[in-house]
C-alpha cells in the first residue's frame, strides 16, 4: 500500500486533477463562445432576437436529460472512459457548429456539444473527491469551481477576436481542436490514485458512517438551480449583448467587460475555498453569495456604465463564494464518498434547469415592450436571488459536522 500511495504523490495528484480541470473549461467555453457573436449569428443563421436563447438553453436541456444517466456512466464506465466521452462530444459537437448552414443546425450541434457539459458536471466534483485527500477539499473545490467562469473568460475574449480575424466559424474550428488535445491529454495522463480508507474500514463507530442529508442537499441544488437562472442564464449568456446594446460597446470590448467577473473569480475561487477551511463553514459562503447577488442586481443591468463596473467587480466575490460553496458542502452532506456522485447528479440536474429556464426567460422578459434590461433583472434575477438565499439558510451544516 505504501508502494501505491508513494506513486500518486501530491504532484502527480494535481496532475490528475488539471486533466479534469482543462476539459471543464472547454465545456464552459464551448457553451460560452456563442453569446458574445450573436450579432453575427442571428443574421447569418435565420435566428431572432426572442429565439436565439435557445443557443444556451440547448445545453442546459441535455444536461437536464443527461444529469443522473451521467452518474450511471460513471459508475459503469469509471472516471477515464467518462471524461474521454466528454471531450469527444465537444469535439464532434463543435465540428459541427461549424459547418452549420441555419438555425436547426448549429442547435443540433449544440445538442451534441451539451452531452459534454452534462457529463462533466456530474463526472468532475465527483473525480475531484477521489483524486484530492479530504484534507485538501476545500482548496481543490475552490480551484474547481473557477472551471466555469474561467471559460467564460476564455470564449468572451477569444471568441470576438478570432470571428473578426477568421470568421465566426474559426472560433467553433478552434474549439474542436482544443477539445481533441484535452481528450490526449486525459487518455496519456488520467489515473486513479487508490481510495482514501472509509470510516469503517479505519475502525470508526457505526454512528460514524451517516446517511446523506437529502434535505440539505436538494436545498444546496435547489439554491444552484435558481443561481444558474440568473448567473449563467441571464448573465452569462446576454450580458455582452446588453453592454452592445444599451452602452453601444463592439463585440471586442462588450466581450471583455462582461468576462470581468470571472477574471476576478479566477482568483477569488481558489482564495474563497482556503477561507472556507479556515473558518470551518460552507454554508456561510453561499449565504454571502445570495445575499450580495441579491443587492447587486438590482442595479446590474441599468443605464449608468460606473455602476456596471462596480457590479462586475463587486459581484464577482458573490459567484466565487457561490460555485465554491456549493461545491464543497455536497461532499460533506453526502457522507458516504461512493454516493457523492448521485448527490452532484441532483445538483447537475437543477443546475441544468436553471440554465434552461433563464437562458429561455430572461431575453423575452429583456426585449418585451413593457420591461427594459433593468426591470428585467430586478423582476427576475434579484427574486431568485432571495430565494437561493432561504434555501442557503436552512441548510444544516452544523448537524452535519456533529
Amino acid at each position: 500500500m505504501n508502494d501505491k500511495n508513494q506513486a500518486f504523490s501530491m504532484g502527480r495528484r494535481w496532475l490528475i486533477f488539471s486533466t479534469v480541470f482543462v476539459i471543464g473549461i472547454l465545456a464552459a467555453y464551448n457553451m460560452f463562445k456563442a453569446p458574445p457573436l450573436f450579432s453575427v449569428i442571428i443574421p447569418e443563421l435565420g435566428f431572432t432576437d426572442e429565439n436565439v436563447g435557445w443557443v444556451m438553453s440547448m445545453f442546459g436541456i441535455i444536461g437536464v436529460v443527461l444529469a443522473f444517466p451521467a452518474g450511471a456512466i460513471l459508475n459503469k464506465l469509471g472516471i477515464k472512459k467518462s471524461l474521454i466521452i466528454t471531450a469527444a462530444s465537444l469535439a464532434i459537437g463543435s465540428a459541427l457548429g461549424a459547418v452549420a448552414t441555419n438555425a436547426g443546425m448549429l442547435l443540433a450541434s449544440r445538442v451534441v456539444e451539451g452531452i459534454g457539459m452534462g457529463l462533466i458536471s456530474v463526472v468532475g466534483p465527483a473525480a475531484i473527491a477521489t483524486i484530492i485527500p479530504r484534507a485538501k477539499q476545500g482548496l481543490a473545490m475552490g480551484l474547481w469551481a473557477v472551471w466555469f467562469p474561467a471559460g467564460t473568460v476564455f470564449a468572451f475574449n477569444t471568441a470576438p477576436a478570432l470571428s473578426a480575424a477568421l470568421g465566426w466559424r474559426s472560433v467553433w474550428w478552434m474549439a474542436a481542436v482544443l477539445s481533441v488535445a484535452a481528450l490526449v491529454f486525459a487518455a496519456l495522463c488520467y489515473a486513479q490514485p487508490p481510495a482514501e480508507k472509509t470510516a469503517e474500514e479505519a475502525g470508526a463507530p457505526a454512528a460514524a458512517l451517516r446517511k446523506p442529508d437529502m434535505r440539505s442537499i436538494l436545498l444546496v441544488a435547489i439554491g444552484f438551480m435558481v443561481w444558474n437562472m440568473f448567473n449563467a442564464g441571464a448573465i452569462g449568456g446576454f450580458y455582452p449583448t446588453f453592454l452592445q446594446t444599451v452602452h453601444a460597446m463592439d463585440p471586442q470590448t462588450a466581450g471583455f467587460v462582461a468576462s470581468i467577473t470571472n477574471i476576478c473569480v479566477l482568483f477569488l475561487g481558489p482564495i474563497s475555498g482556503v477561507v472556507s477551511d479556515k473558518l470551518g463553514t460552507r454554508k456561510g459562503l453561499l449565504v454571502f453569495a445570495f445575499a450580495g447577488a441579491a443587492a447587486f442586481l438590482a442595479f446590474g443591468f441599468g443605464n449608468n456604465l460606473a455602476l456596471i463596473y462596480v457590479f462586475l467587480i463587486g459581484y464577482s466575490f458573490f459567484s466565487a463564494s457561490a460555485a465554491t460553496g456549493t461545491f464543497s458542502i455536497i461532499p460533506e452532506l453526502t457522507h458516504q464518498p461512493e454516493k457523492i456522485g448521485f448527490s452532484m447528479a441532483i445538483v447537475a440536474f437543477l443546475q441544468n434547469i436553471g440554465i434552461v429556464v433563464g437562458s429561455a426567460v430572461f431575453p423575452v422578459l429583456a426585449a418585451s415592450l413593457a420591461w427594459d434590461w433593468n426591470t428585467a433583472s430586478l423582476m427576475f434575477c434579484v427574486p431568485l436571488a432571495v430565494v437561493g438565499l432561504v434555501c442557503s439558510i436552512f441548510v444544516r451544516e452544523k448537524a452535519n459536522k456533529e
